[in-house]
């Protein structure tokens, strides 16, 4: 005891630097505490020599409230605690800069928030494998979209920088009503990953098509068995030529199966203008075979009117 009476005052006097160090922490906002610990800065310290990218970054979806209420590290939480950049004066290498990062790198920091949703799906997807990450289409301080912070303003713009030949599709005479602005690509595909082919966010290309075209659902008493299995057996969605966004003009669309030697598969030739048969006039199979999506009249076998 008396020894630790005699040695008290030094043992004060090699806590002071100690406490002169842990005041500053005890007296911030609880929630600062562990960044100024760890090497954070703060946002404002970041916007004396950034302080445009600052600006958009509050302005922006991330800047807000939300974002705010997951994280006290600001611009820090994807860019790795500031203090040796600074310290450093902004030395390249002393802090994390995405645009140095590999794409998979790039992907992961998002993630670590954006992982449920439509992005739960992303490793592994489409445009993951692609080697494209977050970054290609969103830009994360501010964007021409502040919704979801996307490089252009509309969203088909942003596809179409890489999906050049669907765009030349609705162009054509008849297709869905993307450049009107009625719809997105996102109103039938999820670019983040789906567990379907081509993106699309739904359990099959048919069901997708069933959420606008619930009237082609049935059930019918008689199905059409193309029709059942895939949309796109008949319709190409993104537009083509032809009515309703047929893949080919009847009655030769119709020929692609009904290929035999008899009615309805006859085809039509030179012999059909010899003979004036019915089969000059319109040339429709759907003519007669107007149900073609399905039945449940009592006589509609062959899905006539």
């Amino acid at each position: 005891m008396a020894k630790l009476t005699r040695w008290s005052p030094l043992l004060l006097l090699a806590l002071i630097p100690l406490l002169i160090v842990a005041l500053p922490l005890l007296s911030a906002p609880p929630g600062r505490q562990a960044a100024q610990a760890a090497g954070y800065v703060g946002m404002e310290t970041c916007a004396a020599c950034h302080e445009a990218t600052v600006i958009a970054f509050k302005d922006s979806i991330h800047g807000k409230k939300g974002f705010a209420m997951r994280t006290t590290h600001e611009c820090e939480t994807c860019h790795g605690p500031g203090k040796a950049h600074v310290d450093a004066e902004g030395g390249k290498g002393t802090i994390i800069n995405p645009d140095n990062e590999t794409k998979q790198e790039q992907s992961r920091v998002c993630l670590e928030c954006h992982s449920r949703g439509t992005q739960m799906m992303w490793d592994g997807s489409t445009h993951d494998t692609h080697d494209l990450s977050c970054l290609n289409c969103h830009s994360i301080h501010e964007a021409e979209d502040e919704k979801v912070l996307l490089k252009t303003s509309t969203e088909p713009d942003l596809c179409f920088t890489c999906h050049k030949r669907k765009q030349s599709q609705f162009y054509r005479a008849s297709h869905h009503p993307i450049p009107e602005g009625k719809m997105e690509c996102t109103s039938c595909h999820n670019p983040h990953g789906t567990a379907t082919d081509y993106l699309i966010s739904a359990d099959s290309v048919t069901e997708k098509c069933y959420q606008c075209h619930a009237e082609k659902r049935g059930p019918f008493l008689w199905e059409h068995v193309p029709v059942r299995e895939d949309c796109t057996n008949c319709h190409d969605p993104h537009g083509t030529n032809h009515l309703r966004m047929l893949v080919a003009k009847v009655p030769f669309l119709c020929q692609r199966c009904h290929s035999d030697t008899r009615h309805p598969g006859t085809l039509y030739d030179q012999s059909a203008v010899d003979t004036f048969s019915n089969r000059i006039v319109i040339r429709a199979c759907s003519n007669c075979h107007q149900n073609i999506h399905g039945s449940n009249h009592p006589s509609g076998k062959y899905f006539v009117r």
